[in-house]
């Protein structure tokens, strides 16, 4: 496959991690009727999927060195479909602990699909423009973000506003049966294509040929260049990396999975509300936009974190001093900010790993486990705390640990022989 091809590919890979990420959104308006739950229960969605990502990410770095990439890729595409399957089952019965067990196989398998195509990007080309390369993933997997909450919204969460109406003026149980088991039904089409096209995609790969990966760092053991990075940075550029990633995702997950309850407990209508996460990801688009722009040719990658970590703790504490739709824009305008810190903390977290990228890159997937830790934790402050008091205590500290990083991780890379040993890459790894 040559490097379009490749780059077709991983970007399609990476637009199915948008679809089964990003759907928890719609998931958690859907779910609050279909299994009558308050807010704290619903939040269990972000919770349980991305815990997936926590105690998964090393089995499944692990089973990606074993396998290799192809049956990784096959494996984690088929793991989603059995995981949608799953939901699918356990909506109609209304049956929520086993819903929230189908969400952990399908978090579990995009953290095997994610550890497998990730290193793929980052060494395909330069380090320089490593960012680059992910940001143009990072548009596939965001578009599902604006594409997924309309398509939901339109299909399955359809007839949420007039359920919700109906139920609350509905005693009768054997009526309220009725409405809920309707409404949980209309999970059954949309779940079942979404399980179908994965599985035909698994197939599909299994005819592709894949070219072996490559990083950019000096192998163990070999001489290194005298420009190298010392190994007691690249520990540190990785632990802290993975720190912001963690508040990152975190703060993502909030702007992006709970606009649509923010904007509930702002007083707006419901009919509205479930498509505010399409609002985030449409300023994740400009800001992935204004990444390919200016990176590397204007900006490096870390100056444009510094900058956008910088925006974000200027909105956050707008939409904590407003109100309305103005503070939902401010929340939904941090979509801007998070769009670009996947693709310039992972380079900088995983650079001169080597051999050990799978290792790295299994710490950076575990640091995701922060879209299951921030919700719940902003959920939980604001049932004692005003909702814009709750969400401007834990972003406003995060962006500012991220802007710190960004500072700290130029000057450690502004060595001038840093820059001789960027382009510096590995033989061929059969293994991936």
């Amino acid at each position: 496959m040559n490097m379009r091809g490749l780059m077709m590919l991983m970007g399609f890979l990476f637009f199915i991690i948008g679809v089964l990420t990003w759907i928890n959104g719609p998931l958690i308006a859907f779910s609050k009727v279909a299994f009558s739950l308050d807010d704290n229960k619903t939040f269990l969605i972000p919770t349980v999927f991305y815990t997936a990502h926590l105690l998964a990410a090393f089995p499944c770095a692990w089973l990606t060195g074993r396998l290799g990439a192809k049956p990784g890729m096959m494996l984690s595409l088929l793991g989603m479909a059995g995981g949608c399957i799953g939901f699918v089952l356990c909506s109609v019965m209304q049956f929520y602990p086993g819903a929230l067990a189908a969400l952990f196989v399908t978090g579990s398998s995009v953290t095997l699909l994610g550890i497998t195509i990730n290193p793929y990007v980052t060494g395909m080309g330069p380090f320089d423009s490593a960012a680059w390369r992910i940001a143009i993933m990072g548009l596939c997997n965001k578009a599902a973000g604006i594409i997924v909450p309309v398509v939901f919204g339109k299909t399955t969460l359809s007839t949420l506003g007039s359920t919700t109406r109906a139920l609350s003026t509905t005693t009768d149980l054997a009526s309220r049966t009725v409405l809920l088991s309707h409404f949980a039904h209309r999970i059954v089409l949309p779940y079942l294509l979404l399980a179908a096209g994965l599985a035909m995609t698994a197939l599909v790969i299994r005819f592709i040929t894949l070219p072996p990966l490559r990083f950019h760092a000096m192998e163990d053991g070999e001489a290194q260049n005298p420009g190298q990075q010392p190994s007691g940075h690249g520990q540190w550029l990785l632990w802290l990396g993975a720190a912001c990633l963690f508040l990152y995702v975190g703060v993502e997950a909030i702007a992006g999975d709970a606009i649509g309850t923010y904007g509930n407990h702002l007083g707006l209508d419901v009919d509205n509300t479930k498509f505010f996460t399409s609002l985030t990801f449409c300023m994740m688009i400009v800001g992935y936009l204004c990444g390919l722009a200016v990176i590397p040719r204007i900006m490096s990658q870390l100056q444009f974190l510094a900058f956008a970590a910088t925006v974000g703790m200027f909105l956050s504490a707008g939409a904590v001093l407003t109100s309305g739709m103005l503070s939902v824009w401010c929340m939904a305008g941090l979509g801007f900010s998070d769009a670009m810190m996947w693709p310039s903390l992972y380079p900088v977290a995983i650079r001169g790993l080597g051999r050990r990228t799978l290792h790295g890159t299994a710490i950076t997937v575990m640091a995701t486990s922060g879209g299951a830790v921030l919700p719940k934790l902003f959920v939980w402050l604001a049932t004692m705390h005003d909702f814009r008091f709750a969400f401007g205590i834990i972003l406003v500290p995060a962006y500012l640990f991220i802007l710190s990083y960004s500072l700290w991780a130029m000057r450690i890379t502004a060595d001038k022989g840093q820059a001789a040993g960027r382009n510096a890459t590995l033989p061929d790894i059969p293994a991936l």
